[in-house]
């Protein structure tokens, strides 16, 4: 008892003490993100693309044309993780677009992790020792590492949430390609918590809210900001597109099948991915985690939807009017559609959140569900359904969700139940 006394009194007094933030930062108990279970090694490579059709919806500077940074994750070989493992960054350019192709590195879950700790301790309200640890976090992605030459692999694009980034999934996008996939995600400008471009810019979330007002209020400002973000999304196809044609050079072109494309998304991203699926026929499936539908105008929804769509979230939402524009999208929806509601999830459980720390429950990051559990479903699901409509392969992955006994599943336009 008096070793637990002293133990917490050490404990204590590192996390309140002024300037002991990063003694408590090398303390604290973060995993790394969860190994994946498929059978490839998971490479990455990240992009800067400067949109030259698209003036920046957020600043006032003229001709300020629309910047993103861009990463993607790609099956790799195993015998090809400690050859020329070097330590320098290289870059290589092309037209407007610059690659950036570190070489053979474990590559961070955060990029800059250092340069981002105020954003994330001010927009997730997390203490700094927490943030401050999040360097310590580990991937099982490695930067430029050489893709696999003798296959072809559907392909998967990302659209974090409000505020969110890029990598806040990379635990189902590592599960992806290590079973076959090729996953593209990109930094939302100036909707992500941080964007860092190559030349140093930082640039915030532009905080542009409208809560709890009018609907014509709340599309007015809402309207402009998904709009940007299902941009952003086309504008990836497009480019992904030029990879595969040779227009921009790319050892991933021969390896991509740009037929097989799907899209997922959490939260802001969610909303983000369906509206995109509505819009754009090159999607043929769509996932979104816990999904946010309210920006999604109702002159979109209503267009109806074909393509197969799951959603994966809690059982209930806050803001009630969410899930019944979701209820509404189902009725429309003329394809195969999925409800999946997970008793005792929060909204943070569909993302990095609840595996990297225990603690995450306390501040508000997470639910008190199993860490395990919660990857279960998550991952089972994410795979199981992309595998049943972008690749066609069998799959019990709704028997193996249905076992865990805490998922509620609806199926849309079908006999099965």
């Amino acid at each position: 008892m008096i070793k637990f006394f002293r133990i917490t009194f050490i404990l204590t007094y590192i996390l309140l003490v002024p300037g002991c933030s990063f003694v408590a930062s090398r303390v604290v108990p973060l995993n790394d993100i969860k190994s994946p279970t498929g059978n490839f090694e998971v490479g990455t490579q990240m992009f800067y693309w400067i949109d030259e059709n698209r003036e920046e919806l957020f600043t006032d500077i003229e001709d300020d044309k629309r910047e993103l940074i861009v990463q993607v994750w790609y099956p790799s070989n195993k015998e090809d993780i400690h050859k020329n493992n070097y330590t320098l960054f290289g870059m290589t350019f092309s037209g407007n677009s610059k690659s950036i192709t570190p070489i053979n590195n474990k590559a961070p879950w955060m990029d800059h992790s250092s340069q981002r700790t105020e954003s994330i301790i001010e927009k997730f309200k997390v203490p700094k020792f927490i943030a401050k640890a999040i360097d310590r976090v580990d991937t099982d992605s490695y930067l430029n590492l050489e893709p696999i030459e003798e296959e072809s692999f559907p392909i998967i694009i990302f659209s974090h949430g409000f505020e969110g980034f890029r990598a806040q999934n990379t635990t189902q996008i590592q599960e992806l390609v290590s079973n076959g996939y090729i996953v593209f995600s990109l930094d939302h400008t100036y909707d992500a918590v941080l964007t860092i471009l190559p030349d140093g810019r930082k640039i915030s979330a532009a905080e542009q809210y409208c809560y709890g007002c009018e609907s014509e209020e709340f599309y007015e400002v809402f309207t402009p900001q998904i709009n940007t973000r299902i941009a952003d999304m086309i504008f990836l196809i497009n480019q992904i597109e030029k990879m595969k044609s040779g227009a921009i050079e790319s050892n991933l072109s021969n390896i991509m099948d740009v037929n097989k494309l799907g899209i997922f998304g959490h939260s802001f991203g969610g909303g983000t991915s369906l509206a995109v699926t509505i819009i754009d026929p090159r999607i043929k499936s769509c996932l979104s985690l816990d999904g946010w539908y309210v920006p999604i105008h109702p002159d979109v929804y209503n267009q109806g939807l074909s393509t197969p769509f799951l959603h994966l979230g809690q059982v209930a939402w806050d803001e009630e009017i969410n899930y019944e524009i979701l209820d509404k999208i189902f009725e429309l929806n003329e394809g195969i559609g999925y409800k999946l509601s997970l008793k005792g999830a929060h909204h943070y459980d569909f993302t990095d959140s609840p595996h990297l720390s225990r603690f995450s429950s306390t501040f508000k990051l997470s639910s008190d569900l199993e860490s395990e559990e919660i990857l279960e479903v998550t991952n089972t699901t994410v795979v199981g359904f992309f595998d049943t409509h972008l690749k066609s392969k069998e799959s019990n992955w709704l028997d193996k969700i249905k076992s865990t006994g805490n998922t509620i599943i609806k199926k849309f336009n079908s006999n099965d139940e």
